[in-house]
């Protein structure tokens, strides 16, 4: 498991300083030993486990214990986070007592009320919010869209990183019901399927073979599933273990488009689904190939792009190429965020342009789905994880189901 040293010195500090702060406060209270101890101890517990994840884990191929250290990252959110925010409120008092020359602790009382409150919801976020499949629905309005694909429904999910719910195979009850309770036409799944190792998938097959659509279900590679993210003794190693994760998606009922296209018929009437394999900015490795997937089809013919990375549409599609919808995950929304309507928040607007939702340019059309599962800690923050329904018709607005 890879900690990069930054990381590692950041976490460090924010144990180090909140425990410390909070150590001058009690010893003006108590000097019972125990007391200091107790008060010591879960960051000392947290910075040998940090240290042991950098330097004793840096080879494991443990995937549960992955899962595993995931849970440990949300107990260190729960104790550590409010603290911290408890130390700036406490600062701003004593800004505050400077600036009115009189004692006060107001800003105090409303640190420790929003620590409170940030403890609480980081609980509810990951032993609810995390757990709570939304089905969001689109309608996408292509013109010259061929009359028998009218009313077409793709059903999209994305990036499941299957190992790190750590065999709770429980957890694909709800998404099966909610997926085959659309009536699909075709479901499609956008990348990262696992965090990095093809033995994650086990145990699985049964409940993905559950799922059902009319023309079959398809999915392409995140970033994820290449095994990047690991240490491998030798290359070798490393290409068994991605040609077995390509073959458990096969497995599971996908067809797997590795920079490739296929023709989906109803009737007289076709259009191409084009899926790519992982494209991504630096220093994320790059193994899609859009010219090759598209290789063979008309420029005219109606086109859905498979595209784990939503950069790539910027990047390679708006303007460039004739594809009327792109369908791709990546971002989670960082986990947390504020959506409202036509309102959105969230860290994730940092780093990607387009992050949740639908976007649009011209005829050409963007949706970037939150994704099913969890990286760096099992948590959701204002936006749960989502299955979204996506219809195709002919007209030329816009609306969004409620």
């Amino acid at each position: 498991m890879n900690m990069y040293p930054i990381v590692l010195i950041l976490l460090i500090i924010a144990i180090v300083l909140p425990d410390l702060f909070f150590f001058h406060k009690l010893k003006k209270r108590t000097n019972k030993i125990i007391l200091f101890v107790l008060h010591f101890l879960p960051g000392f517990i947290f910075i040998v486990s940090f240290l042991y994840i950098r330097f004793g884990l840096e080879n494991q191929h443990n995937y549960r214990l992955s899962a595993d250290i995931l849970w440990l990252m949300f107990a260190f959110a729960i104790i550590f986070i409010p603290k911290i925010m408890y130390i700036f409120f406490h600062f701003f008092n004593f800004i505050l007592k400077k600036i009115i020359a009189k004692k006060t602790h107001f800003l105090r009382y409303v640190g420790l009320g929003v620590s409170l409150t940030i403890m609480i919801l980081i609980l509810y976020s990951g032993f609810d919010t995390a757990k709570d499949f939304q089905l969001r629905k689109v309608i996408i309005e292509i013109p010259d869209l061929p009359a028998q694909f009218n009313g077409y429904k793709i059903v999209q999910f994305s990036d499941f990183h299957i190992g790190n719910w750590n065999r709770k195979y429980s957890i694909m009850e709800p998404i099966i019901e909610i997926i085959n309770s659309q009536n699909a036409d075709m479901i499609v799944f956008t990348g990262d399927m696992v965090n990095n190792f093809a033995n994650e998938t086990e145990g699985w097959q049964p409940y993905f073979l559950q799922l059902k659509s009319k023309n079959g279900n398809f999915a392409i590679l995140g970033n994820h599933d290449y095994g990047d993210y690991a240490n491998w003794k030798t290359e070798s190693e490393r290409d068994i273990n991605f040609n077995q994760t390509k073959q458990a998606i096969r497995n599971f009922g996908f067809r797997l488009l590795l920079n490739e296209h296929v023709e989906i018929l109803r009737g007289k009437d076709k259009i191409a689904l084009v899926g790519v394999e992982n494209w991504g900015k630096a220093p994320l490795s790059t193994y899609g190939n859009l010219k090759k997937a598209l290789h063979g089809i008309d420029y005219k013919e109606i086109k859905l792009l498979l595209t784990h990375d939503p950069s790539h549409w910027d990047a390679e599609v708006v303007g460039k190429e004739n594809i009327v919808l792109t369908m791709s995950g990546h971002t989670h929304a960082a986990q947390m965020g504020y959506v409202f309507k036509n309102k959105k928040l969230s860290p994730s607007s940092w780093v990607f342009k387009q992050w949740d939702g639908l976007y649009r340019k011209g005829e050409q059309y963007l949706y970037v789905n939150r994704g099913i599962g969890f990286v760096g800690m099992p948590m959701r923050i204002g936006v749960p994880p989502e299955i979204t329904l996506i219809e195709l018709r002919t007209k030329k607005t816009i609306n969004t189901l409620k």
